[in-house]
């Protein structure tokens, strides 16, 4: 479904707080030509709200002017009547409280709103939004859509899968979130634009009943890093086993030869035996 542009969204708002507005103001007639002076009041409500809703900022002069338009009509219609003079003027006054209080409220919601905002965008760590039941992506923040190579609107409404390409993971994940499990953070291998592979800690927040909010963690490069690490780890250690092997080797082989040096030493040294021939000659 094609998106309104914000051009179009303000002017269907401003529509159909027009038609909430000319909906009390024609029931505010036909009341007063018909003797019904209970019900219309309540009307005029109605676009107070949608007004603090849509245009939060403007809402206090809406409510002013709807007001004023509410008890202007009572003076031209029933005049003569001093109660229902008081009774109009109540709901005036009625009608800019609401105004004033829902507006501040609505403006102070807004500005925190921005300011959450504001942070996510600027985190140094990657925001990534999506729905649960259709998994498909809601929002990303700066950090992320950078490592990732996109432009964040390019991957608004596309399917998790887009990034997160390694199936078992992320259906894994997914079905943690779903069951609830509490403090749910994994690692996982994302997929940026140009095809390389990022490592990512991934750790989530249900916010809403079908909305996720995860925070991501690029750590690829530390990644890379203890990789090459251990393999030059590991291949120390075969150096070292292998010349300890060889030094073994040599050690044994000088004492097989200093042995043999002294036992040709020993040989040489001592007096041979006399022969039984010699003896009986002797004799």
């Amino acid at each position: 479904m094609r998106e309104l542009s914000r051009e179009n969204e303000e002017v269907l708002h401003l529509f159909i707080i027009a038609a909430a507005s000319i909906g009390a103001v024609i029931t505010t007639v036909f009341s007063l030509t018909h003797g019904i002076f209970e019900i219309f009041p309540f009307l005029y409500i109605l676009p107070i709200i949608l007004s603090v809703y849509f245009f939060p900022q403007r809402a206090v002069l809406f409510s002013l002017g709807i007001g004023l338009t509410y008890i202007g009509l009572i003076y031209l219609y029933d005049f003569t009547n001093p109660e229902h003079i008081a009774i109009a003027t109540a709901w005036f006054a009625i009608f800019i409280i609401i105004g004033v209080v829902s507006s501040s409220y609505a403006i102070r919601l807004l500005e925190e709103q921005t300011r959450i905002k504001s942070i996510l965008d600027n985190s140094q760590d990657g925001i990534l939004c999506f729905d649960l039941s259709g998994l498909q992506i809601l929002g990303v923040n700066i950090k992320c859509a950078q490592w990732l190579r996109y432009d964040r609107v390019e991957l608004l409404g596309k399917d998790l899968s887009v990034i997160w390409t390694e199936p078992s993971e992320r259906d894994q994940f997914v079905s943690d979130i779903r069951n609830g499990s509490p403090g749910l953070e994994t690692e996982g291998v994302f997929r940026s634009k140009d095809g390389s592979l990022h490592r990512f800690i991934v750790s989530a927040e249900l916010v809403t009943r079908n909305r996720v909010l995860c925070s991501a963690v690029d750590i690829t490069g530390s990644k890379i890093v203890d990789e090459e690490i251990k393999k030059t780890l590991e291949n120390l250690e075969e150096q070292v086993r292998a010349r300890t092997a060889h030094l073994e080797k040599i050690n044994a082989q000088l004492q097989a030869e200093i042995l043999e040096r002294r036992r040709a030493t020993k040989s040489i040294l001592s007096p041979e035996p006399a022969s039984k021939s010699d003896l009986e000659g002797d004799e």
